[in-house]
């Protein structure tokens, strides 16, 4: 009876792991935002095995072409003055192909992610970044949201008054997104053609950047107004 038991613990802790906990690093399987946990380990997503050997303080991460390289970094409130204080510790990634795939929500590809914890390790909030939507796709995503949590509340992005930031209020999470359009009129492309020793001006490609954050609500006063480099500044809203 007693070994019974124990089978049964035993089977009840691994359908919880697979359920619930990223049991993979990030790169060898795509995060699942629709689920993720709260209580998974920040060395289940970035464990010692992928730190670089070529760069202190980063992470090398399986990318479809390359590994990408992830930045590890300590959050400061104050941070340019006297009084700084850590308050926190972001996993940023650096960079991205538009065939990677870091994360999923329902089918939705995204191919960065970005974590922040406490200084104890604790995971305060997930970011997922896809980088090169059409408008529909943009939409669909939004769509996909609403079935999921709702209505949401609309919000002013506080790094820019033009994009709307979209808020969803549930127990274990709250879900913020934004998109933002790429015209690339700031972007210059060149095709290279080495045969032909031609260099010439690629054509543009508009598009769509969506930023989906995924957070702790028991920890969301140590992640808003506090977020304030890379990917993060989209997070939070204008307040008046």
């Amino acid at each position: 009876m007693k070994n019974n038991i124990t089978l049964l613990l035993l089977l009840f802790t691994i359908m919880v792991t697979t359920c619930y906990g990223q049991t993979k690093p990030i790169g060898e399987e795509p995060l699942n935002l629709e689920n993720f946990n709260f209580d998974t380990k920040i060395s289940d997503l970035y464990p010692e095995k992928n730190k670089s050997k070529d760069y202190i303080g980063y992470y090398e991460i399986k990318g479809a072409l390359r590994s990408q390289l992830v930045v590890k970094d300590t959050t400061f409130l104050n941070e340019y003055s006297e009084n700084k204080k850590a308050i926190g510790i972001k996993y940023r990634q650096q960079s991205s192909t538009s065939i990677d795939t870091m994360a999923v929500f329902k089918n939705q590809k995204f191919q960065k992610i970005n974590v922040a914890t406490t200084i104890e390790g604790k995971i305060k909030v997930i970011n997922a970044v896809s980088e090169e939507l059409t408008g529909q796709q943009s939409r669909d995503l939004f769509k996909k949201l609403v079935t999921q949590y709702g209505k949401p509340k609309k919000l002013k992005n506080n790094w820019n008054e033009k994009f709307i930031l979209y808020e969803w209020i549930k127990n274990n999470r709250i879900v913020r997104l934004v998109s933002a359009y790429n015209d690339e009129s700031t972007t210059m492309k060149l095709v290279i053609q080495p045969k032909k020793q031609i260099i010439s001006s690629g054509e543009k490609e508009p598009h769509y950047l969506v930023y989906l954050f995924v957070i702790n609500p028991v920890l969301k006063d140590e992640v808003f107004g506090k977020m304030k480099t890379g990917d993060f500044v989209y997070l939070d809203e204008k307040t008046e």
